[in-house]
């Protein structure tokens, strides 16, 4: 009875030990899938210019999602190589791609002072594209999914493969 009684005590304080690693193994999980989905969606998007010397991704509110980005920055988009920016909205000028995270306070003020520039818009907040973004993720069922906004893309003058919106989940301006 008493061995039980240790064993029951141990079990849970290991859980609760480890439980805060399990679930940063998760967290990471998914921003490692958010940082590959950003990446090859890049190839399925066309901006009506491109700058010659990199493509130019500014991350808001996710350094860790900037750090994995960082790592694929040896890799070309569009025969460009990426240049990951991390450094705030300073940058927004020099970006084709701006991903804002639900960690970033006011996020639906800055998404509405991008306006109609050629931005490529990528979130996770919560209803990202449906509220303007381009891009959206968002959880179903366990697994990261991404919404679109094609009237969103076309304010933007961007255009969105058909392979690519036939993944997605389609969503409109209210």
């Amino acid at each position: 009875m008493v061995k039980r009684s240790w064993v029951r005590r141990a079990f849970c304080i290991a859980l609760l030990v480890l439980s805060p690693l399990i679930s940063h193994a998760e967290d990471n999980l998914e921003t490692k899938v958010k940082a590959a989905y950003l990446y090859h969606l890049l190839n399925y998007i066309n901006w009506p210019v491109l700058p010659v010397d990199a493509l130019h991704i500014c991350v808001l509110g996710d350094d860790t999602l900037g750090a994995m980005l960082r790592e694929l920055s040896d890799r070309k988009v569009k025969n460009l190589p990426l240049a990951i920016e991390t450094d705030g909205t300073d940058k927004l000028t020099i970006c084709q791609v701006v991903f804002i995270s639900n960690r970033l306070a006011n996020w639906q003020a800055l998404l509405a002072k991008l306006g109609d520039s050629s931005l490529l818009t990528v979130g996770d907040p919560d209803d990202f594209a449906a509220q303007g973004g381009i891009v959206g993720f968002y959880a179903l069922d366990g697994k990261i999914k991404l919404e679109l906004n094609p009237q969103a893309a076309q304010r933007a003058n961007l255009k969105i493969s058909s392979k690519l919106l036939e993944m997605a989940r389609i969503v409109s301006l209210p």
